[in-house]
């Protein structure tokens, strides 16, 4: 299990235009954002067999990052 991790302040970059989030649907999504990542992120570190931590990092270049990362890992199980 991979954790892509990001920044609350990055998730809510992310999230702040899309109006199919629920749970962000409140005065205070950033806050909102804060206190779900208070709840899940010990779970999710918990159960990650790798954190990575996204920033703002463009999807071809993580990839290009993790394959390596994810390649050394099936060699050590």
């Amino acid at each position: 299990m991979v954790y892509l991790r990001a920044s609350v302040d990055e998730l809510f970059r992310r999230t702040c235009r899309d109006r199919n989030r629920p749970l962000l649907a409140t005065a205070d999504p950033r806050g909102t954002l804060r206190e779900l990542m208070t709840l899940r992120e010990p779970l999710y570190k918990e159960v990650a067999d790798m954190v990575v931590e996204t920033g703002t990092m463009p999807v071809h270049t993580l990839v290009k990052a993790l394959l390596p990362q994810l390649q050394a890992f099936e060699k050590r199980i």
